[in-house]
């Protein structure tokens, strides 16, 4: 090969090399022009202003009979009959079961009998101890025969004493053979049959419930109690002050009939802040029974100014809670906040945030502190002030 043919050679190859670092930087510029001229993201904003509310706040609660009674045998004995049907409304007084009362009644034959000849011979002895009396005084007997008289009177006394509280105790034993309804109400599922051996260990009967009034109790916010119980004195003044509770049943419909607070707990729950509360409710159709899970919808006694936002604006990183805003200059900036209750689908900003300022509400994900972006304003009910009905 000639020196003219590699010298062509080395320069079409010096030219390739050099159209090929040329195309890559030219490459390079191209990509970081397109970042500078990237489309700048959008954002949906919600413009943070305070809100007059009177709040509902929903909770779940359970139902609970305001007498509950499990009938237990109070004796041991073979079950003669059973004077009531299951789930029936029964009356104070009311003849439920009836044990054999055969053996109680030949105890109390036995043991008044035993009351009578200790009555006699306790009448016996007070006539000797009368006769002894006469006699001393006259030197007839000596003090030790006298002594003697006395004990026996007061062994008799004694004697007497111990049947008489045995014969009581045998009469209430008999009693005890009938057993009748201690309270009105609805009567439940029996556990035995006529003929079975029942005793004192034989556990719950039957069980009898009232239904009208019934309790509901669930748990609510200590804030709720303290708005409502401000400045009041006793317990009762501080039930009346809470306001009116209504109960949504598990169907998804209202109860008809409004309840009143009667009762609110000493002490709140460190682990979810909240104080236990009992209302009662008329239930004068029995439409409500023991045990239901019900919602117990309640709306705040009066309307104070908050700032909300909803609640998908707010995330939690090791430091607490923060908001992602968007500033005049249309940047983003992170804002630590501090949380107050829940509301609905918004929550209760106490810190952090004033009225005016622009949360992001939607594409948190695909922003970044300190990036420039493009707002779009939505208008965000942050809560329902009335309950569905």
């Amino acid at each position: 090969m000639s020196k003219m043919t590699i010298s062509r050679v080395w320069v079409h190859t010096f030219s390739l090399i050099s159209l090929i670092f040329l195309a890559g930087c030219g490459d390079g510029s191209a990509d970081k022009q397109g970042n500078k001229n990237a489309p700048i993201p959008s954002v949906v904003v919600s413009t943070v202003k305070n809100v007059s509310i009177n709040p509902t706040r929903r909770f779940v609660g359970r139902t609970e009979a305001v007498e509950d009674v499990q009938i237990r045998a109070r004796i041991s004995g073979y079950l003669l009959s059973m004077d009531f049907n299951e789930g029936q409304d029964v009356t104070k007084g009311d003849l439920l079961f009836e044990v054999d009362p055969k053996p109680y009644q030949a105890e109390v034959s036995k043991l008044a009998a035993d009351v009578r000849r200790q009555r006699a011979a306790l009448t016996n002895a007070k006539r000797n101890y009368r006769r002894g009396d006469e006699l001393i005084e006259k030197g007839f007997i000596s003090a030790m025969e006298m002594d003697d008289l006395i004990s026996s009177k007061d062994q008799a006394e004694g004697s007497l004493a111990a049947s008489e509280a045995s014969l009581e105790s045998a009469k209430l034993n008999l009693s005890y053979t009938k057993i009748i309804a201690p309270i009105s109400g609805r009567i439940g599922r029996k556990s035995l049959s006529i003929g079975d051996l029942v005793s004192p260990d034989s556990g719950v009967l039957v069980t009898i419930v009232t239904v009208d009034p019934m309790y509901v109790t669930f748990d609510v916010a200590e804030k709720l109690v303290s708005e409502a119980a401000i400045n009041k004195g006793s317990q009762e003044e501080r039930v009346k002050a809470l306001p009116v509770p209504r109960i949504e049943l598990p169907n998804g419909e209202m109860y008809e009939q409004e309840g009143q607070f009667d009762f609110i707990d000493i002490r709140v729950d460190p682990a979810t802040g909240t104080v236990k509360v009992r209302a009662v409710f008329p239930n004068e159709k029995g439409g409500l029974i023991p045990g239901q899970y019900v919602t117990a919808v309640v709306s705040s006694s009066s309307a104070h100014e908050v700032i909300l936002v909803p609640q998908a604006a707010v995330s939690e990183d090791q430091q607490g809670h923060f908001v992602m805003i968007v500033n005049k200059e249309s940047k983003v900036k992170v804002q630590r906040v501090e949380m107050g209750e829940r509301i609905d689908v918004s929550w209760v900003v106490e810190k952090g945030l004033t009225p005016g300022a622009q949360v992001i509400v939607e594409g948190i994900q695909k922003v970044r502190s300190d990036q420039r972006v493009d707002v779009i304003e939505q208008t965000v009910k942050a809560f329902n002030e009335t309950p569905n009905e």
